[in-house]
């Protein structure tokens, strides 16, 4: 089969790969992977791979081809999305549906495991969840990611109706995190570099976006206050990781604000403690999601509230060229390898 293989010195290429066996695992024929950041992070070492040569990507969706003896609730031509992470199941943080942030993990697809650029992908059965008919293979695969990462992150900063919430950096993620805002009945605003990204945010559900201009993030604390009627916004998304970018959003959040950081990034944040002692502001991360936030993702978009917004197809031979344009901030919205 076909899979999209990382050499140590960091260089890739597609390449003809042994099929996995039939064993433990359920074999999904792969319909649909998405292109993320992530595997740019990978690349360039920012993110280790355990050993070469490593499979990338690690959003996923398929069609089982094979499950094991005694597996219920699967069954050969389900159409399934790839949960990624594998937990322990025992420790606290996973038998309390947090397995995002398992004590002792088994592993996570495309990270620590090969990944899911490949024609045929081996994956636990408990990873598996099944599709609504109206579910593309596409969605599902990037919210296996980008949509599971807004649920969660929107979850662990209790966002509610009517709260304001301010989302930095118009790419996969962001443009998701701003239709489960909208789905939550939160009133959102917009960062983005660029009108072309301005306009696919106000597509998603933006009500208000802010374009950078030449003063970049000097100013966006005060447009942020200029835009709530000087009360700042509730919540903050910071998908961009720069100083600069995760500043200007803690400053232009209100009382009792919350800042939430979800983009890697190598850039420190500094700021002095009385800056969010006196409003009560919280700054938290969130790391990928939970099994539950993909379902809910994939519920969400069953009820036509979450979708994404691709910019190309690629056949997996092309990964190459959705690599580089990824690289190069050309991309609006997301790309997908499609088979």
């Amino acid at each position: 089969m076909k899979a999209v293989v990382m050499s140590a010195d960091g260089s890739f290429d597609v390449e003809q790969v042994q099929e996995p066996d039939e064993s433990d695992l359920v074999l999904v024929e792969a319909r649909a992977a998405g292109i993320c950041g992530t595997e740019l992070h990978i690349l360039d070492r920012m993110l280790e791979p355990p050993a070469y040569p490593f499979i990338l990507g690690h959003e996923g969706a398929g069609v089982v081809r094979y499950v094991p003896p005694g597996t219920t609730g699967l069954a050969v031509g389900d159409r399934v999305a790839i949960y990624n992470f594998i937990g322990c199941g025992q420790c606290l943080w996973c038998r309390t549906g947090r397995e995002e942030v398992c004590a002792d993990p088994a592993g996570q697809i495309g990270f620590t495991q090969d990944g899911t650029f490949r024609d045929v992908i081996p994956v636990p059965a408990a990873n598996l969840i099944k599709l609504p008919d109206n579910v593309t293979f596409e969605d599902a695969a990037l919210l296996s990611c980008s949509g599971m990462t807004a649920v969660h992150a929107l979850r662990l900063s209790e966002v509610a109706l009517d709260d304001t919430v301010v989302v930095d950096g118009v790419g996969g993620v962001g443009l998701m995190v701003i239709q489960v805002a909208r789905a939550a009945g939160a009133r959102v605003i917009a960062i983005a570099d660029a009108e072309a990204k301005a306009e696919l945010a106000r597509e998603a559900g933006a009500g208000d976006v802010i374009v950078l201009d030449d003063a970049g993030y000097e100013s966006v604390a005060e447009r942020i206050k200029e835009a709530t009627d000087g009360l700042g916004a509730d919540h903050f998304f910071e998908l961009v990781g720069t100083s600069a970018s995760m500043l200007a959003g803690i400053r232009g959040l209100g009382r009792h604000g919350s800042a939430v950081i979800i983009g890697y990034t190598g850039e420190d944040l500094v700021i002095n403690p009385v800056e969010l002692i006196l409003s009560e502001v919280r700054v938290m991360g969130s790391v990928a999601a939970a099994k539950q936030d993909l379902e809910t993702a994939i519920a969400l978009a069953a009820r036509g509230q979450l979708s994404a917004q691709i910019d190309t197809r690629y056949g997996i031979d092309e990964v190459g060229t959705g690599l580089d344009r990824l690289r190069r901030r050309e991309v609006n919205g997301r790309n997908v390898i499609v088979w």
